[in-house]
C-alpha cells in the first residue's frame, strides 16, 4: 500500500523509533512497508525485503524505499546548497526548471515561492521557510503515484 519513513524530518538516529518487521521479526527498521492481504483484517507492516517476499515484486518496494532515502539525504542537504540572493536581498534557487525563493514579509515572518505561487503559511526564520519550501517543492516535482 505504503512505505513510510519513520524519521522525522530532522530527527537524529538516537532519536527515532523503529519498528520490527511483522514478518520476519528483524528490529529497527526505519523504512516501513505497509502491506495489505484482502484475507486479513489489518495491515502487515514489513521491510522492503520481506516486502518483495510477500508482494513477489522485486522491484517496486526498492524503488518506493529509494525514493524515501533520496528524499531523506537531499532535505539534509537543503539548507546548505548555494543559495543565490536576489536584487531584492531575498536568497533564491534556479532548480530543475523552476525558480524558487524565500522572502521575508512586513511583520518580519519568512514565506516562500515556487515561480509565482507563494506560500500562504509564514515561518518564523529563514530557514523554517526554506524546508517548507523544500518539502512543497518536493511533492509537486518528485512525488510520483505510480511508485
Amino acid at each position: 500500500m505504503d512505505v513510510v519513513d519513520l524519521r522525522a524530518d530532522g530527527e537524529s538516529a538516537d532519536e527515532t523509533d523503529y519498528a520490527t518487521c511483522q514478518m520476519c521479526g528483524n528490529e529497527k527498521i526505519r523504512y516501513v512497508h505497509i502491506m495489505e492481504h484482502p484475507d486479513l483484517d489489518e495491515n502487515f507492516y514489513v521491510g522492503c525485503v520481506c516486502a518483495e517476499k510477500m508482494s513477489g515484486d522485486y522491484e517496486w518496494p526498492k524503488r518506493r524505499e529509494n525514493r524515501l532515502r533520496n528524499r531523506a539525504v537531499r532535505r539534509k542537504k537543503w539548507l546548505t546548497r548555494s543559495w543565490r540572493t536576489s536584487s531584492k536581498g531575498n536568497p533564491f534557487l534556479n532548480i530543475q526548471g523552476h525558480n524558487v525563493g524565500v522572502h521575508i514579509n512586513k511583520f518580519k515572518r519568512s514565506g516562500y515561492r515556487i515561480g509565482s505561487r507563494f506560500s500562504t503559511k509564514t515561518y518564523a526564520t529563514k530557514d523554517e521557510a526554506k524546508l517548507a519550501l523544500f518539502d512543497d517543492f518536493w511533492a509537486a516535482t518528485q512525488d510520483d503515484d505510480r511508485l
